[in-house]
């Protein structure tokens, strides 16, 4: 069952309990929908307490309205979660990867007041951020090599993918070089641009070597995990302290 919550007007507060179903998705969809509209910032309040279970259509629209929160994710400051439960702090610490613009936080049931009021305060303007991509030149004309350190921004995306692609039309096979100095995550907008899909396809079928330096131990897991899949493109970490084994193994140096 989905219960509308009473709040601010630039915070969508809801009550789950019950089973949930696609009409209570729908009523949730329409809400969201109206203050989209209305409101440059917005936060989100989700009480969990009393949530049992949710039938197949309440999966089916929650999936369609999650994809439209996504592409307007840059309207929302904060998510207040409340639970007694311990998997939304799991949920949370995912989020907060691929979500790194909206701040985050568990309240329990009985802290329900301050959840409400932490969610209603609107932060104060984010200073832009710099570019977190940064290419660097090669001795080797086929190897692209390029430096990941802050937010990926949606913003910057478009000229990475230009530059990408161009490189990738001038040679039949290519190497490719990521140096991670920090990553703090991903705009989920970046996935609702053109131009991605493609050039990820193109890259699988044009990438022979792909050295990643410096990822952090639960990408370096994931990376493990899917590259047999990739089995033409030959896919490897190194640690921070190991960069000139990697340029080794590209056959290539770094030329500033």
């Amino acid at each position: 069952m989905y219960q509308q919550v009473t709040a601010p007007d630039h915070v969508i507060a809801m009550h789950l309990s019950g089973k949930l179903t696609g009409d209570d998705i729908k009523t949730y969809k329409d809400i969201l929908d109206g203050k989209l509209l209305n409101h440059d910032q917005l936060s989100m309040v989700v009480d969990f307490t009393g949530l049992s279970d949710m039938n197949a259509d309440a999966l089916v629209e929650g999936a369609k309205a999650d994809l439209e929160l996504l592409r307007h994710i840059d309207q929302f400051t904060r998510f207040a979660f409340i639970s007694d439960k311990e998997w939304p702090q799991a949920v949370l610490r995912f989020m907060s990867t691929i979500l790194p613009t909206v701040e985050m936080k568990v309240f329990t049931h009985g802290e329900s007041d301050e959840a409400l009021t932490w969610a209603s305060e609107l932060p104060k303007v984010r200073k832009s951020q710099p570019p977190a991509f940064r290419f660097l030149s090669t001795s080797k004309d086929d190897v692209f090599a390029f430096e990941i350190n802050g937010v990926i921004s949606a913003k910057e995306m478009p000229e990475v993918i230009k530059k990408f692609e161009l490189f990738l039309e001038g040679h039949e096979k290519i190497r490719v070089l990521n140096r991670i100095r920090h990553f703090g995550g991903i705009d989920p907008a970046i996935f609702m641009q053109s131009g991605l899909a493609s050039m990820k396809l193109a890259a699988i079928q044009k990438v022979e070597r792909y050295a990643i330096i410096g990822a952090p131990n639960w990408m370096r897991k994931i990376i493990e995990t899917v590259s047999p899949a990739f089995a033409d493109m030959d896919m490897r970490t190194f640690p921070e302290e190991q960069e000139n084994e990697a340029w080794a193994w590209l056959g290539a140096d770094p030329t500033a």
